[in-house]
């Protein structure tokens, strides 16, 4: 009976830690929410902005595959993004403007080149 007691309290700790790593995967925008701080370069309205480091980006999750990029010297954009393995990626070329986007998960990594008219910016940057 003790034994039975134990194998069933196994398998139901087995399948709670399946449901909610699982749930991580369908939630990428909330997993790569947060400050990021890192190097960008850009052009914003004509004028050469470049900062090596300490350069603020912030992502917010809209809902669980869609966040928000904001930060100084470009304009704020949206991201449909998905999960492939550990990497966070856009699920499509929705914007026209966005020419590349990546979070890497094991650094905790952004990477992003954003082009919009005569601006364009481009960020590295960890959480």
């Amino acid at each position: 009976m003790k034994n039975r007691f134990i194998s069933s309290l196994a398998i139901l700790s087995l399948g709670f830690i399946c449901l909610t790593s699982c749930n991580k995967d369908r939630e990428p925008a909330v997993t790569m929410s947060g400050n990021y701080t890192g190097s960008f370069e850009g052009v914003y309205m004509g004028n050469d902005t470049v900062t090596n480091s300490g350069y603020k980006v912030q992502i917010t999750a809209e809902n669980d595959n869609k966040v928000r990029v904001t930060g100084n010297d470009f304009d704020e954009f949206t991201v449909l993004v998905t999960s492939n393995g550990l990497n966070v990626e856009p699920v499509s070329q929705s914007d026209p403007y966005l020419l590349d986007f990546i979070y890497i998960a094991d650094e905790s990594k952004v990477k992003f080149t954003y082009n919009k008219d005569d601006n364009e910016a481009e960020f590295i940057g960890t959480k």
